[in-house]
């Protein structure tokens, strides 16, 4: 019985979803941005979760007083509703097509091709950290982006059939070992890693000790591969930059750099964009034990 309650619910919220999907299709990509985020800046710093990014804030961040620290939550959930009013759109959110995106260190994908080394991607959930693929196989780079399938399979459907044009991994053990293929077949690989992870290492971030993955860290030690920081900033509404940086050095001294110098290294990067603009990464992340 309870099984087939929550199998009701899911077919309840996907229906919805589907429906606000498809009001935010017929408007054009600025609307739908600017509609979703001004929504999204209104009733999220009202929600209880914002005291967990308020916290993170104090916590990595106690120069920003009382007001600074409410204009970032308030930045963040327009961003946020931002992300979710573009997503109906990803397939205007292409840089070929779109002129407000402009993607800078293309000689970075070019020495990808010119090598033939695939490479690892790596990026935050800052600005809108969906579209930084789109400009990588746009450049004729393949990328397989790893991500986490919904709870309600409804909706995961959805999710899949926006990002149709995205070769996508599930994240898992069965994501891994795709990663894994890819990596060994010179395809490259994109990901996501500023979140928690239980069973990943200490590393500092925001010079406090916060569990990491070091998944990134032993994929480019185990297979020969380039490891390419992508920034994304929104410069503004729905124009964006996206900046494909030098690939980083995972030796030192003629020797392979340890995991913690990598990921140290790594978080280090991702620092600095949220210090760039801290109203655009998402602080609701447990991401400190604090």
């Amino acid at each position: 019985m309870f099984k087939i309650k929550k199998k009701i619910i899911y077919f309840i919220e996907s229906i919805l979803l589907s429906l606000l999907f498809i009001f935010l299709k017929i408007l054009p990509l600025n609307l739908s941005s600017f509609l979703m985020g001004k929504l999204a800046s209104i009733v999220g710093p009202k929600l209880g979760i914002s005291k967990k990014a308020y916290n993170n804030i104090k916590y990595v961040m106690p120069e920003k007083n009382e007001e600074q620290s409410l204009q970032i939550i308030k930045g963040m959930w327009e961003n946020l509703g931002k992300v979710f009013g573009e997503y109906p759109h990803l397939s205007k959110l292409d840089p070929e097509k779109n002129n407000k995106i402009e993607v800078c260190g293309k000689k970075n994908l070019e020495l990808i091709k010119k090598s033939k080394i695939p490479a690892i991607f790596f990026s935050g959930h800052i600005a809108n950290w969906e579209i930084s693929p789109i400009a990588a196989i746009r450049n004729d780079v393949p990328v397989l982006s790893i991500f986490r399938e919904p709870n309600n399979p409804f909706v995961n459907f959805l999710i899949k059939y926006l990002r149709s044009n995205l070769p996508m991994a599930p994240k898992g053990k069965e994501g891994a070992k795709q990663l894994i293929r890819s990596l060994k077949k010179g395809t490259s690989i994109g990901l996501v890693i500023d979140q928690k992870m239980n069973d990943g290492m200490k590393v500092p971030f925001f010079n406090k000790p916060a569990m990491t993955s070091d998944a990134l860290a032993q994929l480019c030690l185990r297979i020969k591969s380039l490891v390419i920081p992508v920034e994304v900033e929104r410069i503004r509404n729905t124009s964006f930059k996206i900046t494909f940086h030098n690939p980083l050095r995972i030796t030192k001294n003629g020797k392979k750099k340890t995991p913690l110098q990598i990921m140290t290294e790594v978080n280090f990067i991702l620092e600095k964009w949220i210090r760039k603009n801290p109203d655009q990464w998402l602080w609701l992340h447990r991401r400190w034990q604090n």
